[in-house]
């Protein structure tokens, strides 16, 4: 009798009105009826109803929809034979039961679930009575979540059409699906964009006791975690060596880095707390990359690959080598003897790499969450002297950008080696 859900139908008992009542439909020939069976193939009926509707909704079918499953500690009763919620939100502390038991099929344990008012593990059953997840339909697509600098909007599922129970399979394929949106520029860059909802948060004190609350300016962890754990909305504290969550995540689209290497054309954004890799088609784990000439799935057919070298320049100055050409793609410049020069970088105007007559340390620009940044590479020899410099660029490119070499010495040596696709 626990199946349904009914008042106190664990230990069900008719009253003496109820078995009057029944006793004189049955007496009278009315109840021909029962005998049918059911024609619900494919239904609730075929299953279990806590298959189809867990402890949560549950709770919130019985107290509204603000209500939420109770952790179940006490061991005074099975969990399976009372509905136990917190009916408060925000209060976690009081637990309000309502005196039926959970549907059979509600999940009570790991690998455990509600059967006529018992938590029951497939060991106990049957192989027969294993349960397949089967996906609900998918939800509307979800607003955008930026209005610019590239949103994502998404749509779920769930395992819950059945839920999978008794030793059955889960439900196979994503539970989400989802898209980048309103891509088009904003005024700040990403990295701006996260520092502002790390600083969002400085009038909410640290507390590193449970009395000793200290404020503290909030800033990006980008160069100090990467990954899943970066979109937790991981912040450091400015002028201090330590690094907290700051909230459950970072808005969705807001850009992180992989923990391994990216494709080329492949977006890293967060989406649900997590870093996921959307491919240029803008599309979540599509695969989709671009070519050597910047093209979605191309074939590489609509530019040429542009190769060269430079060995002269003058010294104690800078001399510009290459202007890239607008929408110039996988731009690659080596300089193998950089004891007595270095590269420099122009963009719009104003020096992004070196600039004051020393080599640079490694640069980024405008930072690592960019979708099209420059990369400065600076590698040392065991001595720590300068080997090889190295820029990346993988454009197209969009902006005034001027490649420079300086030389320290009247004597010193170029070797500079470059190619790109235009």
């Amino acid at each position: 009798m626990a199946s349904d859900g009914g008042y106190n139908s664990v230990d069900l008992s008719w009253s003496q009105c109820s078995r009057d009542q029944l006793q004189s439909f049955l007496s009278s020939d009315h109840g021909e009826c029962v005998k049918d069976l059911p024609l619900l193939g494919g239904s609730l009926q075929d299953w279990k109803p806590g298959l189809y509707y867990g402890i949560d909704d549950q709770c919130r079918i019985a107290f509204g929809n603000v209500a939420r499953a109770c952790s179940f500690n006490t061991g005074d009763i099975d969990m399976c034979r009372v509905l136990s919620c917190h009916v408060v939100p925000g209060d976690q502390s009081s637990c309000t039961r309502l005196l039926v038991p959970l549907l059979d099929g509600t999940e009570c344990a790991p690998n455990q679930w509600c059967l006529k008012g018992r938590c029951v593990s497939p060991s106990q059953l049957s192989s027969s009575m294993a349960v397949h997840g089967s996906w609900s339909s998918w939800s509307e697509f979800s607003p955008c979540s930026r209005t610019c600098g590239g949103g994502v909007s998404a749509r779920r599922r769930q395992c819950n059409n059945p839920r999978p129970a008794f030793g059955g399979n889960n439900c196979k394929g994503p539970d989400t699906e989802a898209e980048l949106c309103n891509m088009q520029p904003c005024p700040r860059t990403q990295l701006e964009f996260m520092e502002e909802q790390c600083s969002m948060t400085d009038s909410q004190p640290l507390y590193l006791s449970s009395s000793d609350a200290t404020g503290y300016h909030w800033i990006s962890a980008v160069g100090y975690v990467t990954g899943d754990l970066q979109c937790k909305l991981m912040c450091r504290s400015q002028g201090e060596d330590f690094m907290v969550s700051r909230g459950a995540r970072f808005v969705d689209g807001t850009r992180c880095e992989p923990s391994s290497l990216a494709p080329t054309g492949s977006v890293s954004a967060c989406l649900a707390g997590t870093c996921q890799l959307f491919g240029c088609d803008g599309l979540l784990n599509s695969g989709k990359v671009k070519d050597a000439c910047g093209v979605c799935g191309g074939d590489g057919s609509s530019c040429s690959l542009v190769s060269d070298s430079y060995t002269e320049g003058h010294a104690k100055e800078y001399t510009t080598f290459l202007t890239l050409p607008q929408n110039a793609t996988q731009v690659h410049i080596v300089n193998t003897r950089p004891i007595f020069t270095h590269l420099a970088v122009l963009v719009q105007g104003k020096y992004v790499v070196a600039g004051t007559g020393s080599v640079s340390l490694n640069t980024t620009h405008p930072s690592p969450l960019e979708d099209g940044r420059l990369t400065y590479l600076l590698y040392l020899t065991p001595d720590l002297l300068p080997h090889k410099e190295e820029l990346l660029l993988p454009g197209p490119v969009e902006e005034d950008i001027h490649i420079q070499v300086g030389m320290r010495v009247q004597k010193g040596h170029i070797s500079l080696r470059l190619k790109y696709y235009s």
